[in-house]
């Protein structure tokens, strides 16, 4: 009776509380620390955040700038509504560190964060879970989440992309961070060309809600669908939303979304185990892939619409009503490109639809800035059409440079007259 019992427990648990999502070891378990990495996955690492509870997270008042993450780990989270006498099978990997992450997310942009549109599905998302940065294990104390950074700690300001269709195959979510992230960069993403059948893949993400942790010796596994690929990467619930990197090259090539259950119950020890797979065995986990998102799909026809002035295109992807400020690693929005080729007509068109005026690329230029390089009498027009949108010449970039610093920079005289003169006129108003 008291075996029936206990199996009945078991089965309880993992229906009530198990992870759901991506979820599962493949071949060995091949994950580990950040800090076990090799150097270049290290930096990978350095541009993947967690999503984290507000109610997870406190001040350390001792400290200032210093939060402190919930210190509940991830057997508490096994024994949470009453379920203590269900334990993990011996020698089960991390079930001493804390697990306070729901879904984990990646930097493509300054300010924008990628993730699985399940995680950005989430009721009141912005308002009651924040991105951490360096939430990984301290190689010396072997401890997490007691030294977090407040400044490495980002709220979300906007959902500004996202999809969930299991028709479609379509999961992914893109957010606007409350600032630029600093200390650390916009990751490379795949835009274009499909990733090869056999290609080796990186996971990099949060497990079961853990500190992050680096999943080497995965491969693509079903290359077949268009909006996602499956591969065999170790991968749990938490890692929803994690960055699968292109092993070869450091570009990410897609967002895990879903998979295999991730623990399953040993009826003959009794105990919670981790569901190991073939590695060519089960389903596969699902890897939305870049190019599933649509602004990143679009991403190098608007920039090179926008460069070119060639409205014909630039008004078809105008009519699709995707976000004209997407940007990639080097933060510069389409009207951005636009000022620094001075296309009057695209520039029109762009803040017609919305695009921040003021926005700031990665070394903190706007449109003024790289207007000011091309700067002349006969564009002067883009100047007007900057002002008019409440472009500001105040604005310093990460150089602590002004738009006519820039001008004077690049040697544009005829520019950084055009600018003083704008600037008197604009003080007289």
């Amino acid at each position: 009776m008291k075996k029936i019992i206990q199996l009945a427990v078991i089965n309880t648990v993992l229906s009530s509380v198990a992870f759901a999502g991506p979820l599962v070891v493949y071949g060995e378990d091949n994950r580990h620390e950040v800090y076990e990495a090799s150097d270049i996955n290290q930096l990978l690492a350095k541009s993947t955040a967690a999503m984290i509870a507000v109610t997870d997270i406190s001040a350390v008042a001792s400290i200032p700038g210093s939060l402190n993450l919930n210190q509940h780990t991830l057997t508490d989270w096994l024994h949470d509504g009453g379920n203590e006498g269900v334990n993990f099978c011996d020698g089960t990997r991390y079930v001493d560190q804390i697990n306070p992450a729901i879904c984990s997310g990646f930097l493509i942009a300054p300010d924008l964060i990628v993730t699985a549109g399940h995680c950005v599905a989430i009721e009141n998302m912005c308002d009651e879970f924040k991105w951490v940065f360096d939430y990984n294990v301290n190689k010396d104390t072997k401890l997490a989440g007691m030294d977090i950074k407040e400044e490495n700690v980002y709220k979300c300001k906007k959902v500004v992309s996202n999809a969930l269709s299991t028709l479609l195959g379509l999961d992914y979510g893109v957010i606007q961070l409350d600032r630029a992230v600093t200390g650390r960069v916009p990751l490379e993403i795949n835009n274009g060309k499909k990733v090869s059948d056999t290609q080796s893949l990186v996971l990099i993400g949060n497990p079961s809600g853990l500190p992050t942790k680096v999943a080497d010796g995965a491969n693509v596994r079903n290359n077949s669908y268009s909006t996602y690929f499956s591969a065999n990467t170790d991968s749990f619930s938490g890692n929803s939303g994690s960055a699968v990197f292109n092993a070869d090259t450091g570009v990410v090539e897609g967002i895990l979304v879903r998979g295999e259950e991730d623990y399953i119950p040993n009826y003959e020890k009794m105990c919670i185990a981790v569901n190991y797979c073939a590695t060519d065995a089960c389903r596969g986990e699902d890897v939305s892939r870049m190019t599933s998102i649509p602004e990143v799909a679009l991403h190098k026809y608007l920039m090179a619409a926008s460069i070119s002035g060639d409205m014909v295109i630039l008004d078809k992807i105008l009519s699709l009503n995707t976000w004209v400020d997407f940007n990639t690693k080097d933060g510069q929005s389409a009207l951005i490109k636009a000022s620094g080729a001075a296309k009057t007509n695209v520039m029109k068109a762009l803040i017609a639809r919305g695009a921040q005026v003021n926005k700031q690329d990665a070394n903190g230029n706007t449109a003024l800035h790289e207007l000011a390089k091309v700067l002349k009498s006969s564009n002067a027009e883009a100047l007007k059409i900057l002002l008019a949108a409440g472009a500001r010449l105040d604005v310093l970039n990460l150089d602590g440079e002004t738009a006519l610093a820039v001008a004077k920079k690049s040697s544009n005289m005829d520019g950084a007259k055009l600018i003083i003169s704008a600037g008197t006129l604009t003080a007289k108003k």
